[in-house]
């Protein structure tokens, strides 16, 4: 049990084709404060529809969520920051005004402009200020994301596949900062990912989901950075996909 996010029962169904489809089915999840969790599965096993309910961008069809032991609804969201597997960065703004773009133009006041500047800063993005979208890297425009993610002070970031869209150097460096900025900024961290060696190489835990449901859940209790050499490594890239039915 955690008092921090808890997540009761939940279940989402759709209507296709004249029929009901669950993409999340009776699911039970307990979140746990500063924890970074990798949600990986198949495509269809609920990944991203569980990120969209924790973001209140949909509601579920049964069930209930939790945050501090207070109950979540429209009026009362979690509050969160997401990132995208895709940055959505406004073309005519420059990075830092894609920053602090979610304020309302009486809140951005200077000091709110510092505070971007300092968050370009933690996201390794100094001098880059007024930088325009088309003059930045994919990797960088995902840091200006992450940037405006948590620019608010979220309790929790929420990341769909955001290193999905990136070439290999960029996603492997992309996981290093990632990394960097979970242990400097001590949130939640909840990312869903179809890649299990980026899951175990980022998550301190790991669940897999299946049909809508929790197949497995696996805690990472080794330390930063954790090498393919490393045998822990393998058993569990073995582990997780045995859970997600590709273990041959």
């Amino acid at each position: 049990m955690t008092d921090f996010i808890s997540l009761r029962n939940i279940s989402k169904c759709y209507s296709a084709a004249g029929r009901s489809v669950f993409a999340l089915k009776d699911l039970s999840l307990d979140i746990r404060e500063n924890e970074f969790l990798a949600v990986v599965g198949r495509s269809g096993s609920g990944k991203t529809t569980l990120l969209r309910i924790l973001a209140s961008l949909e509601e579920p069809t049964a069930g209930e969520m939790r945050f501090r032991g207070k109950l979540c609804s429209p009026g009362n969201p979690l509050p969160s920051g997401m990132v995208f597997q895709d940055a959505r960065l406004m073309p005519w703004l420059s990075a830092l005004e894609n920053i602090i773009f979610a304020f309302p133009p009486r809140e951005r006041t200077a000091e709110l402009h510092e505070a971007a500047k300092k968050m370009l800063e933690t996201v390794g993005l100094s001098g880059c200020e007024r930088s325009m979208p088309r003059e930045l890297s994919g990797g960088m425009a995902q840091r200006v994301a992450l940037g405006r993610a948590l620019i608010k002070n979220p309790s929790v970031i929420l990341l769909d596949e955001p290193l999905g869209a990136l070439d290999y150097f960029t996603r492997r460096a992309m996981q290093r900062e990632l990394i960097r900025i979970y242990l400097q900024e001590k949130k939640s961290f909840i990312m869903v990912t179809h890649d299990v060696g980026e899951a175990l190489r980022m998550g301190t835990r790991v669940i897999v989901l299946g049909e809508g449901q929790m197949r497995k859940e696996i805690n990472v209790d080794f330390s930063y950075p954790r090498p393919r050499s490393d045998p822990r490594f393998q058993r569990l890239i073995d582990e997780v996909l045995d859970a997600i039915g590709d273990g041959e």
